[in-house]
């Protein structure tokens, strides 16, 4: 008889564990942002709460302010406090490279938020956030039909303005312009196309645009057919209030990569050079990359790549615009 009842009880306790002893781990993830003073990186943080809530994760996050510097030490940080993956918003490839390598070694996979991180032997992290080179595309056809319109077809020059430090994968941005501005009709010899390199992707790249567009604005004073593409909106911002002080509006057509408050002040200004940008809707990032870790984490093997479908939005979309940035 107490063998029977040891019996019995041993399974129920077994039972027991099983329902409740063994529930899965909780699954944390560690968020290493880039700064949430720019309001692109501050949605996506945003969104990124929002998505954590939602699937039952814990979000472990940090902010370098693009200090290149606090990048390792915020991760390591977020190591020690049990993250099991990390998902980086610096945009920073050279970094981002030694993350995937650091972190590797300890078990705990990597994923890059619109740079492509890859270590020094070639480890590559994942990779959420823009197709560049469809970005561009939609971009420079955007160009293209206003270069149509407005100028009947004519363009002397077109100007991409990228950062070296966000790698080449998102530089695509700006050569994906010329190859849709192709695809749309507009042609232009290799030697109209002129790529303006402001070197980092921190917060001073609107002061980095301002300085280089007045300096070029005022190297080609006889120049009136200018397309002009950014690889953000704050970018833009600088190029934008440069063509301003320079009383060049007419002169120029200014595409972006993203549409920001930046791009609804300027039309708020009525009529003038800024058409638009590329949309990458940054308030639904979490919703893709909090699944994706997840994925990952339970030893699933997505590819290596995904990426957000994107769409070129003007003043007629304009409602669209403010929805991404209320």
């Amino acid at each position: 008889m107490k063998k029977a009842l040891v019996l019995v009880l041993v399974v129920l306790m077994a039972a027991t564990g099983a329902l409740f002893g063994q529930a899965k781990k909780q699954i944390i993830i560690g968020f290493n942002n880039g700064s949430t003073t720019v309001d692109f990186l501050r949605q996506v943080g945003e969104s990124m709460k929002r998505a954590a809530d939602k699937y039952g994760v814990k979000l472990l996050v940090a902010e370098s302010n693009f200090d290149a510097e606090k990048i390792l030490p915020n991760v390591d940080n977020l190591l020690l406090q049990g993250a099991q993956l990390i998902v980086d918003f610096n945009v920073n490839a050279q970094v981002g490279g030694s993350l995937v390598d650091y972190c590797g070694a300890k078990g705990v996979p990597v994923i890059g938020i619109d740079v492509m991180y890859t270590g020094a032997k070639g480890a590559q992290g994942w990779f959420f956030g823009a197709n560049n080179q469809m970005a561009g595309e939609v971009a420079g056809k955007g160009l293209a039909k206003a270069i149509k319109s407005k100028w009947s077809g004519n363009v002397d020059t077109l100007l991409l303005f990228f950062n070296s430090e966000n790698g080449d994968l998102v530089k695509k941005r700006l050569s994906g312009m010329y190859d849709g501005m192709k695809a749309a009709g507009i042609t232009l010899a290799a030697n109209k196309v002129e790529f303006i390199d402001m070197g980092g992707g921190g917060s001073d790249t609107t002061l980095a645009a301002n300085q280089k567009m007045t300096d070029w604005l005022t190297a080609h004073p006889t120049l009136h057919h200018i397309a002009v593409g950014t690889v953000n909106t704050e970018t833009g911002q600088g190029v934008f209030s440069a063509v301003q002080s320079a009383n060049r509006d007419k002169d120029i057509l200014l595409a972006t990569n993203n549409n920001g408050k930046q791009t609804l002040a300027a039309f708020a200004l009525g009529d003038n050079c800024w058409l638009g940008g590329t949309a990458y809707y940054p308030t639904q990032y979490g919703d893709y990359i909090i699944p994706l870790a997840i994925d990952i984490i339970n030893g699933k093997k997505p590819a290596k790549i995904q990426t957000m479908k994107h769409e070129f939005l003007t003043r007629a979309e304009i409602d669209k615009i403010r929805a991404e940035n209320q």
